[in-house]
């Protein structure tokens, strides 16, 4: 152990200012070091002084009620400042993780043209059953997703018998951003024979389809 190890082991357990502690902090320096320049080996110094939590503690039973006072405001300002740095972090994890909804055009990567006609596209390939075209033009973790196993019961649930495809509703366009990546959303009405369905799909920054909701 050196004697900066040393006298820090003991100013760190200093309860008092920090301006007394560097105060302390030198004084104990000044006097190891004069004792070394004397010829006194540290382990000796160290030896007769004793352990540096014995000497931390007669320290502070000889501080002023001042002293003290400031090392607490100094404690407590730390440690507010330590959980405000811990609430910024949580805030930062739970913005990174959930979504927030945009206006459309926000990030400049999407037209309205281009992202309506690639919504209508994927309507008729589900009405057409073409799962393969539609895994084509999808995102990866969706190619588990676009089969007639998983969509076949999605699109019961919404009506039996939907009859033929008559007819297109508005598009409504915004977009998406969460984990830090901007995603198209498309919400799309189609009238068929017996039903109504509104569609909301997902397209990533190259316009492939990354998530697909059918009510």
């Amino acid at each position: 152990m050196t004697a900066q190890v040393y006298v820090n082991q003991i100013v760190k357990k200093v309860k008092c200012s920090g301006k007394k502690r560097k105060e302390i902090h030198r004084q104990l320096l000044a006097d190891i070091q004069t004792e070394i320049g004397q010829g006194v080996p540290l382990d000796v110094i160290m030896l007769r002084m004793g352990e540096p939590i014995a000497i931390a503690e007669e320290f502070n039973q000889n501080l002023s009620q001042q002293e003290y006072r400031k090392y607490k405001r100094g404690f407590f300002a730390k440690l507010a400042a330590g959980i405000l740095a811990v609430i910024a972090v949580l805030i930062i994890i739970a913005v990174w993780f959930l979504s927030i909804g945009l206006p459309f055009g926000t990030s400049g990567l999407y037209t309205q043209a281009e992202v309506e006609a690639r919504s209508k596209e994927v309507i008729r390939l589900l009405d057409a059953g073409d799962y393969e075209a539609l895994r084509a033009g999808a995102a990866d973790h969706m190619q588990n997703i676009l089969t007639e196993e998983t969509i076949g019961p999605a699109k019961k649930l919404a009506g039996m018998d939907w009859g033929e495809f008559r007819e297109f509703g508005k598009c409504y366009l915004s977009e998406q951003w969460t984990r830090g990546k901007t995603r198209a959303v498309a919400q799309i009405n189609a009238a068929y024979e017996n039903i109504g369905i509104t569609y909301t799909l997902f397209f990533n920054s190259d316009l492939k389809l990354s998530g697909l909701y059918i009510k």
